[in-house]
Parts: C-alpha cells; sequence; structure tokens
C-alpha cells in the first residue's frame, strides 16, 4: 500500500502535520509561558483557546475540502500554520504584546484540522476494500512518525531556545506547503 506513490505522498504529509499537532500539544502551554513571558492562567487559558479552535474548525476544513478539493484545503491548513507558527514566535518577543499571541495560537489551532481534509485525502484513494485496514495502516506509520515531534522541539528547545523550537514547526509546515505546492505545479501527479 505504501508503494504506492499517492498513498505514500499523503502519508509524508500527514506525518508533518502529525509531527507539528505532537509538538504543539505537548509544548504550547510552556513555550507561552517559559518561552514567551506569559502567566500560567494566560498560557492555560490559550492552549484551551487552541482546543476550541481546533477542534471546531475540524468540520469547517472537512467540508471546505469537499467544495474547493483536499489538496486546497490542506494547503490553506499548512499556510495558516505557516503564519501562526511565526505570529507565536514573533508575538512572544518581549513588548510584542499579547494580541499577536492569540492571533497565532487561533491560526494554529486552525493550522492542526489538516486532518480532515488529509484523511478524507486518504479515503479517496483506498478502495471500498482497502479503507479499514489501510487507513489503519497509514494511520499508524504517520502517528508513530509523528510522534517524534515532541521529542524533537523539546530536544531543540534545550538546545536552542523556544523561539527556535517553535521557529522549526513553521519550518515543518513551510516544508508541507511545499509539497503542495509542488505537486500542484506538476499537475497533482501525487
Amino acid at each position: 500500500l505504501l508503494s504506492r506513490p499517492p498513498i505514500l505522498y499523503t502519508t509524508a504529509l500527514a506525518t508533518l502535520g502529525a509531527f507539528a499537532w505532537q509538538a504543539t500539544a505537548s509544548f504550547l502551554p510552556t513555550f507561552l509561558e517559559v518561552g514567551g513571558g506569559l502567566s500560567t492562567a494566560l498560557a492555560a487559558a490559550l492552549f484551551s483557546l487552541y482546543f476550541v479552535v481546533h477542534g471546531g474548525t475540524q468540520p469547517l476544513t472537512g467540508s471546505l475540502s469537499d467544495r474547493i478539493g483536499r489538496d486546497a484545503a490542506v494547503t490553506l491548513t499548512m499556510a495558516v500554520g505557516v503564519v501562526g507558527y511565526g505570529l507565536l514566535v514573533v508575538g512572544t518577543r518581549d513588548g510584542a504584546g499579547v494580541v499577536p499571541v492569540i492571533a497565532g495560537v487561533v491560526l494554529v489551532g486552525l493550522a492542526m484540522s489538516w486532518g480532515a481534509p488529509l484523511q478524507s485525502r486518504f479515503m479517496d484513494l483506498l478502495s471500498d476494500a482497502e479503507r479499514g485496514a489501510g487507513f489503519g495502516l497509514v494511520r499508524t506509520v504517520y502517528m508513530v512518525f509523528g510522534a517524534s515531534g515532541s521529542v524533537v522541539v523539546g530536544a531543540v528547545s534545550d538546545l536552542a531556545g523556544w523561539p527556535v523550537a517553535f521557529g522549526l514547526l513553521a519550518a515543518v509546515m513551510a516544508l508541507g506547503l511545499a509539497a503542495l505546492l509542488a505537486n500542484r505545479l506538476l499537475g497533482g501527479a501525487y
């Protein structure tokens, strides 16, 4: 199954998304508090906001993918992720204020709804006979590799600081965005 280029490509995109999701779920409050100097209460409230936006936008991005296409919707989430993580890094600098941080949290929450259109893309690629075991396989693969997000971002924060660690998440989303745009330029071959 993973030897089919469209399945492998979709699994790679999902791995990038899962990497960012796992790291965000693990470290967003710590990043906001330790890296950004926000109070524990505000960091916790913004973490809750992240999950509210993430949960609330999944049906929207899934529905959007039904209208404009799976790849277009995933491209939107990846692009929003680049901006959102960028705002978090810039917004947590001294004197930037809380508004860019709130905007970054909202955008990252939206970005992490990549799963709805991307998982639908898997369903489009799998036959009826493959959907159960096939989706289980690709989901296991991307979740296992995506789980490294916590380890990598934690290690980067120890070595280079929180801004670099969350900047890495912007870069991961940018890599996904670049892959989607390249595929589009190639006529959607994958």
